[in-house]
């Protein structure tokens, strides 16, 4: 008995059927291309979460072959303490919206991490049943390291590393605010290198700069966990005291400054003396940044009339005058 087909491809039916396939077979080739060139990883999973496609640059970015993590589970690249504050609201959104995105920290097939944009979209069939997802990762490493170096020259003095004056006053401005709620101390310490200008006359700018990148050092010993110390510019740099028990305490924590300028900082023209005048004030219910930042410079430059090398606390008078710097 002879069977004949149906249809022949050659009639006008097999043909349609023929060219839906080739058209079905060019689409996913060109979806595959766009998958592959896009610059972004992308990896589509099943239901269960199980990689069935991965792209080239998904395979990079987590420090492994396409061949490697095909067959790999989406939870093996987050960290199990991040689930809850990363990945469940971007599933959620996912869930409800159909996509979600956010930003996670991403753990590569050799343990590092790095930090990435991620957007979540379900595959569901044309019942709505879920059948998958595709999951593009943006690798955001460099953007981040942008951002922090923008942040580090937005709020720290690229010679010594310390915080600058645009810090100081939103820290000043936060223990103004827990001074009066905690009922605890709060001082601005103002200490001012003695005779800089000589270094920088005798030695030059370069030389000057090794001298105040050195006393930053020296004073970041003598910092408290609980203070800040900022350049406040030139040959000035700020304490801010907090958590004070009185003014004895201040005092302490003065006098162990002065006393790190004992010794003479090396640099390579040889050993530099180098001294500071100290000036502080304890804040009171009135002080805001300015004045506070006032009338500490201006003790400052009391001691400095007083000979150099010392401590003055300001005084009423100093509170209210504008601070004259003497001669250096």
């Amino acid at each position: 008995m002879n069977v004949l087909p149906a249809r022949s491809p050659s009639s006008p039916a097999g043909a349609d059927s023929v060219r839906a396939v080739v058209s079905d077979l060019s689409r996913l080739r060109m979806l595959s291309r766009i998958a592959e060139q896009v610059g972004e990883g992308v990896v589509v999973a099943d239901n269960d979460g199980w990689f069935q496609y991965v792209n080239p640059e998904f395979a990079a970015q987590h420090a492994g072959t396409v061949e490697e993590l095909t067959g790999a589970h989406l939870s093996s690249f987050y960290r199990k303490e991040d689930v809850d504050t990363q990945v469940q609201p971007i599933i959620a959104a996912a869930l409800e919206h159909g996509i979600g995105r956010g930003e996670v920290t991403r753990l590569r097939r050799d343990g590092t991490q790095f930090p990435a944009r991620i957007t979540l979209s379900l595959l569901r069939d044309d019942a709505g049943a879920l059948i998958g997802r595709v999951l593009c990762v943006q690798d955001i490493t460099a953007q981040r390291q942008l951002e922090d170096e923008l942040r580090q020259a937005a709020w720290y003095d690229p010679l010594t590393g310390l915080p600058n004056q645009r810090l100081l006053r939103d820290r000043v401005e936060h223990a103004l605010v827990l001074r009066s709620r905690r009922h605890t101390g709060v001082a601005a310490l103002f200490v001012n290198l003695d005779g800089f200008k000589r270094v920088n006359d005798t030695f030059g700018h370069d030389v000057g700069d090794e001298v105040l990148a050195a006393v930053a050092r020296r004073l970041v010993d003598r910092v408290r966990g609980c203070d800040t110390l900022v350049r406040h510019g030139g040959d000035e740099y700020v304490m801010l005291l907090e958590e004070l028990v009185d003014r004895k305490q201040a005092t302490s924590i003065g006098q162990r400054v002065l006393a790190g300028f004992s010794e003479t900082v090396e640099t390579v023209v040889g050993n530099i003396p180098v001294s500071a005048s100290i000036g502080i004030h304890v804040a009171t219910d009135d002080d805001d940044y300015d004045s506070l930042l006032w009338a500490a410079e201006s003790a400052m430059h009391e001691a400095k009339r007083s000979g150099k090398g010392a401590i003055r606390f300001s005084s009423t008078k100093s509170r209210h005058a504008r601070p004259v710097e003497p001669p250096d």
